[in-house]
């Protein structure tokens, strides 16, 4: 049987998919540079996977695993980041590395336990401060 599942034509989000979400370029970090200079502004890729799925589905299961909800759902982690230090104010924007990723949009009319399904290359936002 296949773990695969759509919604709408996009692969449902589960947890075993081994789906990843890439943020928006750049996600501009305070980062060390060598001495005497101060921290400096660098660019680094942003990216989250499917298998950091937290707070997903109980009863309905995808490939044996959870699958992510409209408002309840996120990816435990975003990665890319890791050179910046929370010493030097982290991200320029966020404040934030290595923060949560959570789901700005999702299937209008799929379902899971009465919430949204949320599905591969729905909209995203990484480094979230909750």
């Amino acid at each position: 049987m296949s773990k695969n599942v759509f919604a709408n034509g996009r692969e449902v989000s589960a947890r075993k998919d081994g789906n990843m979400s890439n943020g928006a370029m750049p996600d501009t970090c305070l980062s060390p540079p060598p001495p005497p200079a101060g921290p400096i502004p660098i660019p680094y890729p942003n990216f989250s996977k499917s298998s950091d799925t937290s707070s997903g589905t109980r009863t309905v299961l995808v490939g044996g695993d959870e699958v992510g909800i409209k408002n309840t759902s996120n990816y435990k982690k975003s990665n890319g980041d890791e050179a910046a230090t929370k010493a030097l104010g982290m991200g320029v924007m966020s404040h934030q590395i290595q923060n949560t990723t959570y789901f700005a949009a999702w299937s209008f009319d799929v379902k899971f336990e009465g919430e949204n399904a949320v599905r591969h290359l729905d909209l995203t936002t990484h480094n979230n401060m909750k």
